[in-house]
């Protein structure tokens, strides 16, 4: 044996393969940049130098440049809260990587975090969905002796990390008055969430003095709003976007938003935004939905002077509506039944429409109008599109959209 290749051989194992995996930080965060989130977050268990890699300011500002031209994320249009149905789902995009669809990874969590316990039965049901990944879930527990009700919580939690803060709900409504939370909003700067605020419905008696309460990760505490304004009492279900929540008013006929970046709070933090179609004739009711950090909103209206109608998409900016979209197509036709679901929160060119009599899923082409009937179960670019099997009237569909970079959970003040 040659004196090089038997000094080769004497090198401890150990260190032989410390040399082989050893790289420069700045060489390691090139390369993990360009894997999905759902890849680089596990290899964290690798070593302490990956682990500290991945945790830094640079990596995360590299990895959102590395896919910032991408604009795909894992997202699903869901129906409903308590008995969730999944109608849209796409994953396996390349910013994370997700095998499953959002409602599959909800579904385990609540299995994991609220059903097996040994001495309490927890029923968990999601009511609010948040732009930062993250779900408010309802949670009520009982006692097995008796199935007796022992403690209404709340839990704030990202499904895929798995991470989760459990809240208690204000004692004063544990046993009686209403208590009804419908949204969360988060606040994030330089890639990191720094609060959050739980909105509820909530009320002493069951016929007067509706308010709210909010509840603020900052101070860790519940404090009492003021009543509302009739006209905001609707409010089924929000959408949460960039550190605000939306909703429709109750005459369908207004944007209701909590403005919690708004710094003049004396006149209360809700803003009242008209639609931008009221003169006009429209055919579906009034709903708004997001795509890459916009609200958006879809409907057909009819033109003055014209038997034409248009398909006309319109983007929120500056708390006015913008039309970006409006077009013929034969979705115009008087006998056209289907509804506005969402916009494809990867492609700005494509809307989904349910027909409610067919039970039938469609995609519109936003530039063109050219539409394409989607199968129950049609296999897509970068993951899976289903169709529901039933369809309820006065339903309503919660777009889950992950953002493009992974948001922890802020710490909860004591």
């Amino acid at each position: 044996m040659s004196e090089k290749k038997k000094s080769k051989t004497l090198i401890p194992l150990k260190q032989r393969k410390r040399k082989m995996v050893f790289l420069p930080d700045d060489l390691c965060a090139t390369i993990l940049s360009r894997l999905p989130i759902k890849v680089f977050t596990s290899f964290k268990l690798v070593c302490k130098q990956w682990n500290s890699v991945v945790d830094s300011p640079i990596f995360r500002e590299l990895f959102i440049a590395q896919h910032q031209n991408t604009h795909s994320s894992s997202w699903s249009l869901i129906m409903g809260a308590v008995d969730r149905t999944e109608f849209l789902a796409h994953y396996r995009c390349n910013t994370w990587g997700l095998q499953r669809s959002l409602d599959s990874y909800i579904s385990s969590f609540i299995a994991y975090k609220f059903e097996n316990q040994r001495h309490y039965y927890r029923r968990g049901s999601v009511v609010a969905y948040s732009d930062a990944g993250f779900v408010l879930i309802d949670v009520s527990s009982y006692s097995y002796a008796g199935s007796t009700f022992e403690k209404r919580s709340l839990c704030v939690a990202n499904p895929v990390s798995q991470e989760c803060i459990e809240i208690d709900a204000p004692k004063a409504f544990e046993n009686s008055g209403i208590f009804r939370p419908f949204g969360i909003a988060t606040r994030t700067n330089n890639g990191v969430v720094t609060s959050y605020k739980i909105v509820a419905f909530s009320s002493e008696s069951y016929v007067e003095n509706l308010g709210l309460m909010i509840y603020s990760s900052e101070t860790g505490l519940w404090s009492r709003k003021l009543h509302l304004h009739s006209k905001s009492e609707s409010c089924p279900h929000t959408i949460s976007l960039n550190g605000n929540l939306h909703w429709l008013s109750r005459n369908n006929d207004e944007l209701v938003s909590m403005d919690f970046n708004a710094t003049n709070m004396a006149s209360g933090p809700f803003r009242y935004t008209d639609f931008p179609d009221l003169e006009k004739r429209v055919k579906f009711a009034r709903a708004c939905t997001t795509y890459q950090g916009s609200l958006m909103y879809i409907n057909i209206v009819s033109q003055d002077g014209s038997v034409d109608n248009k398909l006309c998409v319109w983007r929120l900016k500056s708390w006015e509506w913008q039309l970006i979209s409006e077009i013929s197509t034969a979705l115009t036709e008087t006998k056209f039944d289907y509804i506005p679901l969402s916009i494809n929160s990867c492609d700005a060119t494509t809307a989904y429409f349910l027909s409610q009599k067919h039970q039938r899923l469609i995609a519109i082409n936003l530039r063109n109008g050219e539409r394409m009937l989607h199968r129950e179960l049609e296999l897509s670019s970068g993951g899976r599109i289903l169709r529901s099997l039933h369809y309820s009237q006065g339903s309503y569909f919660y777009s889950f959209v992950l953002p493009q970079w992974l948001y922890r959970l802020p710490r909860q003040q004591r």
